[in-house]
């Protein structure tokens, strides 16, 4: 059974911002007192919000080069390799702006994956991309069968908040089939505990299952539940959403359905 691609949902989900607040770090002394508010894009990511600063803070005197940048939400280092709203949704915070602090020293290597930098945003991007690919059709034969031009515009066209450059290339990753194996889902706990991804297919002895069953799979001690919430781009998803049709149409750039589960008690 295939489904329809909803380009409206899409380009919804796409044009979602954030707007964020960006507060020095007290204890480094610098000549910007005041914070910086800007709108970044749920898809994006921090190391692109960096870029976007950079002129900002070297009018100042804060030279970004060969310093590794990075953020926290009330004393939490965000993963810059995450998206904006994944993180923003992991946070549990409902401030708007999001108040977050940036950091020029003292990188946390410990706990965030070193070297923030765009490029290597984007070689994380490109290998959650294939790992999508490979979970959706057993092979990674469709991403490596795009030109590197092809490949390079999915990231560029992100970077550049360019949705239908992106959509372009993207549809030929995700176009449906009846041939499709797992779904490239990753679920996230509160309480830093570790990311749950687990092979997950479509249907279920040929019947189409829907978000309550898998999650009910994965954390029966959760699901069903009235005080646990599944939610993606800031929207929570009713249990009844067929897991295909939410893999198709609210997916992030990078091709995997992200979920947060809430706590409604919290």
């Amino acid at each position: 059974m295939s489904v329809v691609f909803d380009d409206i949902i899409s380009k919804k989900i796409w044009d979602g911002k954030l707007p964020i607040q960006i507060s020095l770090n007290p204890s480094e002394s610098h000549s910007l007192t005041e914070p910086i508010f800007i709108e970044a894009a749920r898809c994006s990511y921090l190391p692109l919000v960096t870029e976007h600063l950079a002129s900002i803070y070297n009018g100042l005197g804060i030279d970004l080069t060969n310093t590794d940048v990075w953020y926290d939400y009330q004393g939490e280092p965000l993963k810059w390799h995450y998206p904006v709203g994944l993180l923003y949704d992991l946070s549990g915070s409902k401030d708007r702006p999001w108040r977050i602090t940036v950091h020029f020293q003292d990188f946390p290597n410990d706990i965030l994956l070193k070297s923030p930098s765009v490029e290597a945003a984007q070689d994380i991007f490109m290998a959650m991309v294939k790992q999508a690919d490979f979970l959706r059709h057993g092979t990674t034969k469709r991403v490596m069968n795009l030109s590197k031009n092809d490949q390079s515009q999915l990231w560029e066209s992100l970077s550049l908040d360019r949705f239908d450059e992106y959509w372009n290339v993207n549809q030929h990753l995700i176009a449906d089939s009846d041939s499709l194996r797992y779904v490239p889902l990753r679920i996230y706990l509160s309480n830093q505990c570790p990311v749950i991804q687990e092979v997950v297919s479509f249907t279920n002895e040929g019947n189409p299952k829907v978000l309550g069953d898998v999650l009910k799979d994965i954390l029966p001690d959760l699901f069903p539940s009235k005080s646990a919430t599944p939610m993606t781009h800031g929207i929570r998803l009713p249990l009844d959403t067929p897991i295909r049709w939410a893999s198709q149409n609210l997916s992030f750039p990078d091709n995997f359905l992200h979920v947060v589960i809430c706590n409604e008690d919290s």
